[in-house]
This record gives structure tokens, sequence and C-alpha cells, in this order.
């Protein structure tokens, strides 16, 4: 899947307990017209431990002084990350008119030697 560098969370990140993503600046005009979706994936595998949740969150600051929680996501427990590189999430983006700024954040549980990749997509491929 290709992904543009603008629209990028994460570009192979290391994981921990906590992670935050870069910001990402809608434009002044706000969201795009059509839908948006969240991709994340584990680009390197798991040491040990787990990513367990990513929280999409919008702001009308960059500074992120009064995020509002747009969407959580819990990643399945059949997801092995310790087994190699997976596709953790891919998440329908509800962006809210008005939010100029996006960011994801990450929580897992002693995570270690993971690495994530996630990013904004206009379009998602589903297996059938």
């Amino acid at each position: 899947m290709y992904y543009d560098a603008e629209n990028l969370f994460f570009e192979d990140k290391s994981v921990d307990t906590t992670i935050t993503s870069d910001v990402i600046d809608l434009g002044s005009k706000g969201p795009f017209v059509h839908p948006l979706y969240v991709v994340i994936k584990l680009t390197t595998k798991m040491t040990s431990g787990t990513m367990d949740t990513f929280t999409l969150q919008a702001d009308s600051t960059a500074a992120f002084s009064s995020a509002k929680t747009l969407t959580t996501v819990t990643v399945p427990s059949s997801i092995t990350q310790t087994a190699g590189p997976a596709q953790l999430a891919v998440l329908y983006a509800p962006i809210t008119p008005g939010y100029r700024y996006l960011r994801l954040v990450g929580a897992g549980t002693t995570p270690v030697g993971g690495k994530i990749t996630a990013f904004l997509a206009n379009g998602v491929k589903v297996d059938l």
C-alpha cells in the first residue's frame, strides 16, 4: 500500500509503553470530503510484550492543548506480535469538522523491540 509522507503518523517508530505520533496538519480548510482511514502496521516484530490500543486525537491547535479523542481501537489478541510483522489495525478516521490537527497515541503492555508505522489512507484493501 502506498502512503503520502505528509499523512504519516509513525514511520518505523520504536515501541514503548506510550508512544505519541507526529502531528498531521489537515490544512486551514480542515478535513477532506472523502473518508480517510488510519492504517497501523507492526513493521518489526516485538521481542516481548504487546501494543494494545491506539487512540486517534484531534485539536484545533498543533499543541494539542484541548485534544479530543475521535476513536480508540484495541489491537486483537489473536495477532501474535512476537511472531513477525503484522497489520495491527485499520480503522475509519471520523474526523470532525473544525479540527485541523491529528495525532495517534499508542499504549502497550511492556512492549520491547518492535517498530510501528501508521498513516492516513484514502482507501484500504479489504480481503474477502
